[in-house]
């Protein structure tokens, strides 16, 4: 009994071992190019920018997700993002209706007036990015999205650092379009309670805001990978070692 207990253990140590050795083999090693840049000004914004890509402080999760099982996770990866760009397009979708509607209907009420000048230049710039975004949405799962998910495209990746960051830029615009598009919106609308000629919804509108604005600073300072993301932006701190 207690031979075949060792024998057992034995068996799973060597599978275990077995499984970490194929798991090394299958994940290459990160390019050189893509490692982050010695110069201190060009290492911090790679850091900077690794964080709003891939909200890391360096690309090598990023490059272990993508390079797992040969070309797999390549194309998983693209996979998962086309399928976050179409539901991101259905919002798009509302947001863009939804600024539409306030464009081209008069406020229901005579105490708001989205019509005035800066309110209506936010909705303006609201609706141009909506639209844009759209255009990009099917831009990129159009066009691009074919070529992406090629292998040949991840060899010509790795040959320079510009490059991924393109990519991944490419890959970002139309989310970044859609938070414009949302950002203009809000304003428009907090303005137009602002320059309300009700002194109690001018106060609500003023307490709600600063609470809000307070708990997304804070979450975003307190909270991982964005504590990090502000202690290299601003000091310039680095508290990963590898």
């Amino acid at each position: 009994m207690p031979e075949e207990i060792t024998y057992s253990e034995n068996s799973v140590l060597i599978q275990s071992s077995k499984l970490q050795e194929t798991d090394e083999h299958s994940c290459e090693d990160m390019p050189p190019q893509w490692q982050p840049p010695p110069r201190p000004i060009a290492r911090r914004c790679f850091i900077i920018l690794c964080y709003i890509f891939v909200a890391d402080s360096n690309l090598e999760s990023f490059w272990k997700r993508i390079s797992r099982d040969s070309s797999k996770g390549w194309r998983d990866y693209h996979a998962e993002y086309f399928d976050f760009l179409d539901r991101i397009s259905t919002v798009q979708g509302l947001l863009l209706t939804t600024t539409a509607v306030f464009i081209s209907t008069a406020a229901p009420l005579s105490i708001l007036n989205y019509a005035a000048d800066i309110p209506y230049a936010c909705l303006s710039e609201s609706l141009v990015f909506a639209l844009f975004g759209l255009f990009l949405q099917l831009f990129v799962s159009a066009y691009l999205g074919p070529r992406y998910k090629r292998a040949k495209t991840l060899d010509e990746l790795k040959e320079k650092r510009w490059m991924i960051f393109c990519y991944l830029f490419n890959l970002a615009l139309p989310a970044l379009f859609f938070n414009a598009s949302l950002g203009w919106l809000l304003a428009a609308i907090v303005i137009t309670w602002c320059m309300s000629q009700s002194l109690l919804t001018r106060i609500l509108t003023i307490i709600t805001v600063v609470a809000l604005v307070l708990v997304e600073f804070l979450s975003f300072v307190i909270l991982p990978p964005f504590r990090k993301f502000w202690a290299v932006s601003l000091w310039g701190v680095h508290h990963d070692r590898h």
